[in-house]
């Protein structure tokens, strides 16, 4: 049933009342796909139902996400990515895999930290205020990499940072967290 609406539907009550409380803008395009677009001090935040196509075998699947994204200048010492720790995640640091810690246990616990500058992460996540937030309302993977593929680069002097959370968001208040977490962290990195 969500399937159904993600594909063939339009703005649902809960994205019209967040794009209303955000001031933000709803655009639907020739496919249905709709997004809102909110004005940022730190870039515009675009907030998409995504569909992703994967094989699983021989079979193509629809992956859906819904993604906040926003574009920052290219620099390949600020890119970093966020997760939570899993079973898989264990293992891994019991092999010897290092990510970056932030001297929170709980934090630490919870979250997978990676990054090309450890001092940026660390510094990202000092903020006591936004570890608080990551562990109440972060979900999905969070990350700022370049977007260059084998079939070229779409920005090719800035890399997207991007949230994406597994399945369509259809609850106004979970959007809303979402989208003060994800705007929280624009803030932070400065």
């Amino acid at each position: 049933m969500k399937l159904d609406r993600f594909l063939h539907g339009t703005a649902d009550d809960a994205w019209t009342a967040v794009a209303r409380e955000l001031g933000g803008t709803i655009t639907t395009s020739l496919s249905g796909v709709t997004a809102i677009e909110v004005a940022h001090p730190r870039g515009a935040i675009r907030i998409e139902k995504h569909v992703t196509p994967i094989f699983v075998g021989k079979v193509l699947v629809p992956v859906v996400t819904t993604r906040f994204a926003t574009t920052r200048p290219s620099v390949a010492a600020q890119r970093f990515s966020v997760s939570r720790a899993s079973f898989a995640t264990a293992v891994a640091e019991w092999f010897g895999a290092l990510d970056i810690h932030v001297d929170d246990a709980t934090f630490d616990q919870a979250f997978v930290l990676k990054g090309e500058t450890p001092d940026l992460v660390r510094a990202l996540f000092a903020d006591d205020a936004l570890r608080a937030r990551y562990l109440r309302d972060f979900q999905g993977q969070l990350h700022r990499r370049d977007d260059a593929s084998i079939f070229g680069d779409p920005t090719p002097d800035a890399d997207p940072i991007t949230l994406d959370v597994p399945g369509f968001v259809d609850n106004a208040a979970q959007l809303r967290a979402l989208y003060d977490l994800f705007a929280a962290t624009l803030e932070r990195l400065g």
